[in-house]
C-alpha cells in the first residue's frame, strides 16, 4: 500500500492551520497466480508469501518469479526486478511477472517504468483486472487521476468484486475533487470487504473534507479496531479530534502515529506527524 499526503485548512489543528491527512492506496501483488493481499501500511511494503524453498539452480521461468517474490518480499527491490527481469526473458509472455516488475519498480520510483510493465501484462492478457489497478496506481501517482479512473472502471468491469479498485477509485475522485463518488466508492469496498481498515480510513478522510469531522473520527476508530498498528488511522484520527477541539485525544492518536511511523521505517511521516504534535502543544 502506498499513502498519499494531503493538506487541508482547519482552524483547530495547528497554529499554522495546516492538517495532514494520509490517504491510503493499496497495491496487492502476484505469488504465482494467486492475489495476496497486503495489509501493511505505506510505500515498500509489499505482500507476498515467499516460497519456503528457493530453487538452488533456478532455470524456468517460475523459478526466476520465485526468487522475485523472496526478494521483493525482503525489500531487495533491485534484486526482484533482476529475479523477474530473468523470468521474462525465458518467457516473455509471463503476465504476472510483469506485474510484478511494475510493482517493485513502483515502489523503486520509476513510475513510467511500472506503467510500461502494466502495458506489457494488459498485451498478454487484456483481461486483467490486476494489471489495470496497478496501472490506475501508477497514473495516480503521476497525477493523472483521470486517466487512473478509466483504469479502475476497467479493473471493476471485470471483476466487479474488486474492493482494492473500489477504494483507489475513491482516492482518486477524491483527489478531483468528487468527494460525493468517492464516498460511494468507499462505500462499496466495505460492503465488498467489511474488515477492510484502509477503506475505513479512507472514507474517514472523504467525511472529514465534507466538514463531517464526528462521522471521519469513527471511520478511523473502526480501522484502528480492525488493525491496531495503522499509523495513518492514527494520524487522521488525531488530526481530526484536533479540529473538534479534543486536545488530549489528538496529542495522544499522533505520538502513537509518529511511533508507529518511525518503527515502520517512514521517517518522513514520523517527523511530518511530530510536527503537527508540536504545534499542538
Amino acid at each position: 500500500m502506498n499513502l498519499w499526503l494531503f493538506k487541508r485548512k482547519s482552524s483547530r489543528a495547528s497554529k499554522t492551520g495546516i492538517v495532514a491527512i494520509l490517504t491510503v492506496l493499496v497495491v496487492t501483488t502476484i505469488a504465482s497466480c494467486s492475489q495476496q493481499n497486503n495489509n501493511d501500511v505505506l510505500v515498500t511494503e509489499i505482500g507476498v508469501t515467499s516460497p519456503k524453498n528457493a530453487p538452488v539452480k533456478p532455470t524456468k521461468p517460475a523459478d526466476f518469479f520465485a526468487i522475485g517474490l523472496q526478494r521483493q518480499s525482503k525489500g531487495d527491490l533491485r534484486g526482484a526486478i533482476a529475479a523477474y527481469s530473468q523470468a521474462i526473458k525465458l518467457n516473455p509472455k509471463y503476465g504476472a511477472a510483469y506485474n510484478s516488475r511494475g510493482l517493485a519498480k513502483f515502489d523503486s520510483g520509476d513510475k513510467q517504468g511500472a506503467i510500461a510493465d502494466y502495458n506489457q501484462a494488459l498485451q498478454i492478457n487484456p483481461n486483467d483486472a490486476q494489471a489495470y489497478n496497478y496501472r490506475g496506481n501508477a497514473r495516480a501517482a503521476l497525477g493523472d487521476n483521470n486517466a487512473a479512473i478509466s483504469d479502475y472502471n476497467e479493473a471493476i468491469r471485470i471483476n466487479p468484486n474488486y474492493a482494492d479498485a473500489y477504494n483507489n477509485r475513491g482516492n482518486a475522485r477524491a483527489a478531483l475533487g468528487d468527494r460525493s463518488n468517492a464516498l460511494a466508492d468507499y462505500n462499496k469496498a466495505l460492503e465488498l470487504n467489511p474488515q477492510y481498515s484502509v477503506a475505513y480510513s479512507n472514507r474517514g478522510n472523504a467525511r472529514a473534507a465534507q466538514g463531517d469531522t464526528n462521522g471521519a473520527v469513527a471511520d478511523y476508530d473502526e480501522a484502528i479496531r480492525i488493525n491496531p498498528n495503522f499509523a495513518a488511522a492514527y494520524n487522521n484520527r488525531g488530526n481530526a479530534r484536533a479540529a473538534l477541539g479534543n486536545k488530549q485525544g489528538a496529542i495522544a492518536d499522533l505520538q502513537r502515529a509518529a511511533d508507529l511511523f518511525q518503527k515502520q521505517g517512514s521517517q518522513q511521516l514520523a517527523q511530518q506527524a511530530t510536527n503537527t504534535l508540536n504545534q499542538l502543544k
